[in-house]
């Protein structure tokens, strides 16, 4: 034996004495911590659903009482639906203002033998998925709250990347997460609702716990050593690559139209990115647009696109002054202020970008604790006439409270909602109900990702303003955007021109009606 290799033994061997106290203490300390916290968030969690759902009107006679209940769901991450039942026999829920199904068989016992308020865990039998049940007794009759079982699993689960835990009701049953076996654990019962947070450590963790803090801890610094190395390695040649892309000007702007619902006249576009590699390939935007937003080379790459929008502007919109282009900006951008004060610059030194321009804030990032700066950076971007819009819809951080703090000029419903409305029921519930959340927050409605005319029809009957997508267009360069634009209006002009004739024949001596 080497002395080297002596070495390494002894100080492994210092670092399981040291290891095995300081784990086992942590352990305790954190499985008692996480217990307590995990009890008061999900108390605080429930506390708020049960008081939104009481302070609603229990009859629902009108649709702003549907239309309240309805954006309570949609507002929490963990709510799939609220009904609401009376003298054993549901009335009304969420998603149907009016029901006549009893009660099941179980809910029934339990609230003979149970206190109120019920937490109990159960399979549903329309479409077996995992639900927690919260059942409240308001003034004359119950509100059951059926919660994402799933979503409070994972919850639980990612609470500690090492510790577990579940919780359980008064008679041992599971709510969230299945029983384990724990070598050591710490519970916390809750006085408001009936269950109990237990926490632990099984010991196959404990003895993973401990070897960490040893000669794990050396094995792992080295793997991590080796994969940073890779993806820097990595990462650098992406980057060294999109560097020599923004120099060459190799990213060029592609524009997708945007049509008015009413007038079937092409109002705006987005402009989107593609990356001309080497002036030769087009690459997807897919394979580098998300690694560019988290490296932070988007900014200049969007710096490029509006020095050519300024360009290409005047030359899409011909004749229509109206004529409008959103580009996409994200929270991370926007909190550069370097790159804010370039685009300002750019901005007044750019007459065609002065009127007629749209940012769109994605909700692929949370703002929730920038609502306050956004708020004031968005405001310095309307002052240079930009307007704002809230880009995907429905499918990010925040939907509800972005719209009520940040005040948007445009909302754009996002493609799941626009694709599976004319076939599945639930989806075209909500999307009914954004288009009346859209309509009184006095917003402009735009559908993306619109690809049949069963789908447009649909979009028209909610009274959505314009739409966008394949049915339309795929996102083209300005030349092709000129060729569709002209092509499209002169459509228009033989239609309307039909239209005339129509009314010519049959005598009618009234207004021409918008096609």
């Amino acid at each position: 034996m080497s002395f080297t290799v002596k070495k390494m033994l002894q100080l492994a061997l210092l670092a399981l004495l040291l290891a095995t106290p300081i784990t086992l203490t942590y352990l305790n300390i954190r499985c008692d911590n996480l217990s307590k916290d995990i009890a008061l968030a999900l108390n605080r969690n429930l506390t708020s659903l049960s008081t939104a759902v009481l302070e609603l009107p229990e009859n629902q006679t009108d649709a702003k009482s549907m239309n309240d209940l309805v954006t309570l769901v949609l507002s929490s991450r963990s709510l799939r639906s609220v009904a609401y039942f009376k003298n054993d026999h549901y009335l009304y829920s969420d998603r149907d203002a009016s029901l006549n199904g009893s009660i099941s068989s179980s809910l029934k016992a339990r609230l003979k033998t149970e206190p109120l308020p019920l937490l109990y865990r159960k399979c549903s039998t329309l479409n077996k998925i995992e639900e927690v049940h919260l059942v409240v007794k308001g003034k004359s009759g119950f509100y059951q709250l059926f919660m994402n079982a799933r979503y409070m699993d994972d919850w639980i689960t990612n609470a500690d990347e090492y510790l577990r835990g579940y919780v359980v009701s008064p008679d041992g049953s599971a709510i969230i997460n299945k029983k384990q076996d724990f070598l050591f654990y710490k519970s916390y019962r809750s006085v408001q609702f009936p269950f109990t947070v237990i926490v632990g450590a099984k010991t196959s963790q404990v003895l993973l716990g401990i070897c960490s803090l040893t000669a794990f801890i050396i094995i792992l610094c080295m793997i991590i050593g080796l994969i940073a190395n890779h993806i820097h390695t990595k990462n650098f040649s992406f980057r060294k690559d999109i560097d020599i892309a923004i120099k060459n000007k190799e990213f060029i702007a592609y524009y997708q139209p945007i049509v008015c619902n009413k007038t079937h006249h092409i109002v705006g576009s987005e402009l989107l990115c593609r990356w001309l590699y080497r002036h030769k390939k087009l690459v997807a935007p897919n394979q580098f647009i998300t690694k560019v937003e988290l490296n932070g080379q988007i900014k200049p790459i969007t710096l490029q696109l509006l020095k050519q929008l300024a360009v290409d502007k005047p030359i899409i919109a011909g004749n229509n002054p109206d004529f409008y282009v959103s580009v996409n900006f994200t929270l991370s951008m926007l909190s550069d202020p370097v790159f804010v004060n370039d685009v300002m610059c750019l901005i007044k030194q750019s007459p065609s970008l002065q009127r007629g321009l749209v940012f769109e804030m994605t909700e692929r990032e949370n703002t929730a604790n920038a609502i306050i700066k956004l708020d004031k950076i968005m405001q310095r971007f309307r002052e240079l006439g930009v307007r704002w819009a809230l880009d995907d819809f429905g499918t990010g951080y925040s939907s509800l409270s972005s719209l009520k703090e940040l005040n948007f000029d445009i909302i754009k419903i996002d493609r799941l909602f626009v694709n599976s409305a004319d076939t599945d029921a639930v989806t075209s519930s909500i999307l009914n109900n954004i288009a009346l959340l859209g309509k009184e927050l006095k917003c402009c409605l735009i559908a993306e990702g619109v690809e049949t005319e069963t789908q447009l029809n649909k979009l028209k009957s909610l009274d959505v303003d314009y739409t966008q997508g394949f049915y339309f267009s795929t996102p083209i360069n300005r030349e092709a955007f000129e060729e569709y634009k002209y092509q499209h209006e002169q459509k228009m002009l033989v239609a309307n021109k039909k239209k005339q004739q129509c009314y010519s024949a049959l005598k009618y001596h009234g207004p021409a009606l918008d096609i």
